[in-house]
């Protein structure tokens, strides 16, 4: 089987790029996708992403640095050209922790959608809102709905949002994240989620170091957890693990046309 982890972070909790990757190719995992999430997260991702064949990236500010770090974002033309940048991200809104004021969030976000609708690079969309609240998700559409309609493509990534907006996301052409929640024990909304997508939208992603799947919750996520995933998103669809890999593997190749596949000898 062959996997692409489609959202991972690095950190100061990976110091060995190397023994990484090799321990998620010994799980199938191909190729992984490295999501910078602001200013100093880009250029060591584009370092990375040079020294590894099996690794591809994104450049983008998160909503937590919308404030602090929006003087960057004339610096992310710099990295265009770049054949191992596979997408914008991770960008959008968190009105969960609000660490940046919304109005900047909303700023950024459409100021980096408008970048890589120019570009022609797909969206890491990140979308979080407060309990009983859909405003984040209604302020993404809103932003979303105009970039899909000219012609961008996007990932809503570890979507946890409600099936009404699902569908609406999915009318615009958006593919969806699955992470590790899917298997937690009280994520039945995950899963019926899952159940509810189409299979032809559907990426499995780490979000690593964050979110390990069962029975690893509460440990640093790893890219080579993604079989688990994936065989809790093969049980919820009601297809093998095999089918999974192969679906998920097509979905994230014609999301990201960057990224390329090794040759199989």
């Amino acid at each position: 089987m062959t996997w692409i982890d489609t959202h991972f972070h690095a950190g100061d909790y990976l110091p060995d790029f190397a023994a990484y990757i090799r321990e998620a190719e010994a799980e199938g995992v191909r190729r992984l996708l490295l999501c910078a999430s602001g200013a100093e997260e880009t250029a060591p991702a584009r370092d990375a992403a040079k020294a590894f064949p099996a690794l591809y990236y994104a450049v983008g500010i998160h909503p937590h640095n919308a404030e602090s770090d929006r003087n960057f974002l004339p610096g992310l033309d710099r990295f265009i050209g770049d054949p191992k940048l596979a997408a914008a991200g991770e960008i959008g809104l968190d009105y969960y922790y609000d660490f940046a004021p919304r109005q900047s969030q909303l700023e950024v976000l459409e100021h980096q959608l408008g970048w890589a609708l120019k570009n022609h690079l797909p969206a890491v969309i990140h979308c979080r809102d407060k309990a009983e609240s859909e405003l984040a998700y209604a302020d993404a559409y809103g932003l979303l709905k105009p970039f899909a309609e000219s012609g961008g493509k996007f990932v809503l990534h570890c979507y946890a949002g409600s099936p009404e907006f699902a569908e609406k996301f999915a009318a615009l052409g958006s593919y969806f994240g699955v992470g590790g929640m899917i298997t937690f024990g009280k994520a039945d909304n995950i899963r019926e989620l899952a159940k509810l997508l189409p299979l032809d939208r559907l990426l499995v992603e780490t979000d690593a170091p964050y979110l390990a799947p069962k029975p690893y919750r509460g440990k640093p996520n790893h890219s080579r957890y993604i079989p688990l995933i994936g065989a809790k998103l093969a049980e919820m669809k009601g297809i093998t693990p095999e089918e999974c890999a192969a679906v998920t593997t097509a979905n994230a190749c014609r999301l990201f046309p960057a990224i390329q596949l090794p040759e199989v000898s």
